[in-house]
């Protein structure tokens, strides 16, 4: 069982993954200049909900089943998009998908506490990330961009708020089997801390693209490393900089893998993560009509997930 730092550290990663390479446009095409405001509220929400649910004791078995393979459809997904597209161009999609899996199987088969250990490793590299980032960026940013406040309707207000609930709570989800005799302050520091960083991202893309520019990008937050210099003459150090999102994916990859090999018989665990690489290669792979729908409509799914974990009744066999 894994202790309550890596619990925190895993929750931390957990929190901001489903927001890398989509999650961030899509909200800010709705919400607008509300972005900032809507990331708050959507913290508060989550961190609500996440206390019913740690009151609740556990999740279903068949819950955490479908939630890790949501995350994992659009995991696959953003990582063959982030290295295809932005980090290894000739380097064919379905290889960069095998290697990731790979890896991913291999720590399957290890303890959770493992993968916890991993995690606090990978540390030091969030931390210089968020501070050296916003220290370089500072100087880049225009708070005329986020005027005028209140710019969309009430109705994409709430679907914001939602939004950002439902992509931050759903993966800390998988973690609750595992709390142990954890408190409820140790659980939910770890989304907290996830979200704080989720609203610096959001605050430097606002107020250094604006919301009309930021909303038809793939990645707004990549954009944003690329603006990253040091002392004047140091950039282009968004390749090594884009690695703590690589580690969310990986970190989030485990956790995913380790949950289905958990839950289900070898032949299913293995049939469900063929069908994965299919479906990404044959559906989603440079078809930009189908990761559109994804990108769009997924995001719902992830709140009628967190909203069954409310009300569905616990497997009897929960840890």
């Amino acid at each position: 069982m894994i202790n309550k730092r890596q619990y925190i550290i895993l929750s931390f990663f957990l929190t901001r993954v489903l927001f890398i390479g989509g999650g961030f446009s899509l909200l800010i095409d709705i919400s607008k200049n509300n972005f900032l405001f809507v990331c708050l509220l959507g913290t508060l929400l989550g961190y609500f909900l996440l206390y019913l649910i740690y009151k609740k004791g556990s999740i279903n078995k068949l819950l955490c089943i479908l939630i890790s393979i949501s995350i994992l459809l659009l995991n696959f997904l953003v990582n063959n998009t982030l290295t295809g597209t932005y980090l290894l161009l000739n380097t064919p999609a379905l290889f960069i998908m095998l290697m990731f899996v790979v890896v991913l199987l291999y720590g399957s088969f290890k303890e959770l506490k493992i993968i916890g250990r991993v995690s606090e490793i990978c540390v030091p590299c969030s931390i210089f990330v968020f501070i050296m980032g916003p220290i370089a960026l500072m100087s880049l940013v225009k708070f005329d961009n986020m005027l005028p406040f209140f710019d969309t309707s009430i109705i994409d207000f709430l679907r914001g708020i939602l939004l950002f609930t439902g992509a931050s709570l759903l993966p800390n989800l998988l973690l609750i089997n595992y709390k142990d005799k954890l408190k409820f302050k140790d659980v939910g520091l770890g989304y907290l801390l996830g979200c704080i960083g989720l609203l610096i991202i959001a605050f430097f893309i606002l107020n250094i693209y604006g919301s009309q520019f930021a909303s038809i990008v793939r990645f707004p937050e990549y954009l944003i490393l690329k603006k990253i210099q040091f002392l004047g003459y140091i950039s282009n150090v968004e390749n090594i900089l884009v690695m703590e999102w690589i580690i969310n994916i990986v970190i989030s990859g485990l956790i995913c893998f380790k949950v289905l090999k958990e839950n289900l018989n070898i032949y299913l665990f293995s049939t469900i993560i063929i069908l994965l690489i299919l479906f990404n290669e044959l559906f989603l792979n440079k078809n930009y009509v189908n990761v559109l729908i994804i990108k769009n409509y997924f995001y719902y799914f992830y709140i009628f997930l967190i909203l069954c974990c409310l009300v569905t009744k616990k497997s009897k066999n929960s840890n």
